[in-house]
């Protein structure tokens, strides 16, 4: 890539996250570079053009972080290696993160331009990413698939046969409310407050078959009328908490609830934040360091 008889580098940002914030930090970068991002372990990877680009990535990323250690003040400070790489297509080279991945028994997530031959039983589920967060990688995202799976399609003994409809609170890409279209759900919302992350979920929806089942909106979780028999929330422990009085309005009566994004020291203050609104929990799920747990509305 020559620009005036210049050659445009590019810079690998890594970043380091604890799992707490991991998420939201991965998404921040996406919506600041317009690329896709690479999760390893507490590392995230980015791709900027050297120069100007990088700058402004950075000074932009040191300022929020700042602002998400006055919401975890026990968060360390920022680290951030940067190493600059030869002239390449790294818009475009992101997507060779992004590869078929099988999550619990029948779920495969697969990107618009990798070919894959269905087996059997399988639930090919197509996401291009776009800026939106979500393509399956993460695992509280992961989490999440594997217990639609179960709840929605699972074994007689432990499938949840009344689940007709499915609420995605931060829908990103669209992979949750897809999923459970997919598996079985009749109804199925998508909310997300970012126009072009809602374009990328579209997208989504109509590249899956899914836009008779599932739409995608703008509006506030707390205008909300209508209520569901799942509600899912993949957000952070900090969001669900404030979010707790909205998101169990939006639930039926003796419905269900899934949240992820969690660490197992969040579980319990998170939980305690439901009970307040007849929210038992149910069972819990673990993947490395991350938490989902699945709680039911009781009786009042």
């Amino acid at each position: 890539m020559i620009h005036d008889n210049c050659e445009i580098k590019w810079v690998c940002l890594s970043v380091w996250s604890p799992p707490a914030v991991q998420e939201p930090l991965a998404n921040f970068l996406v919506e600041q570079t317009e690329r896709g991002v690479q999760l390893e372990g507490e590392w995230i990877t980015a791709f900027c053009r050297e120069g100007q680009e990088a700058e402004a990535c950075l000074q932009q990323l040191d300022h929020y972080y700042r602002g998400l250690q006055e919401l975890h003040p026990t968060l360390p400070e920022l680290k951030v290696t940067q190493k600059i790489l030869p002239d390449e297509d790294w818009s475009e080279t992101w997507k060779s993160f992004f590869r078929p991945l099988v999550i619990g028994e029948k779920i495969v997530i697969k990107p618009s331009w990798e070919p894959l031959e269905p087996q059997p039983r399988q639930v090919i589920i197509e996401i291009d990413p776009g800026r939106a967060f979500g393509t399956g990688k993460h695992p509280s995202t992961a989490l999440c698939l594997k217990i639609l799976e179960l709840i929605l399609s699972g074994s007689p003994g432990k499938r949840i046969a009344s689940i007709a409809s499915v609420l995605d609170v931060g829908t990103g890409s669209g992979i949750l409310g897809i999923a459970a279209a997919r598996l079985g759900a009749r109804r199925v919302l998508g909310l997300d407050i970012d126009p072009e992350v809602l374009k990328t979920a579209e997208a989504n929806l109509r590249r899956n078959g899914v836009e008779g089942i599932m739409a995608v909106s703008n509006l506030p979780l707390h205008l909300l009328k209508e209520t569901y028999d799942l509600v899912i929330a993949n957000l952070t422990a900090l969001i669900i908490q404030q979010m707790a009085a909205s998101l169990s309005r939006s639930v039926s009566l003796h419905g269900w609830l899934v949240l992820s994004g969690l660490v197992n020291e969040e579980m319990e203050e998170v939980v305690k934040s439901f009970q307040a609104y007849y929210f038992e929990p149910v069972d819990s799920w673990a993947m490395d360091e991350w938490r989902a747990i699945l709680l039911r509305r009781k009786g009042q």
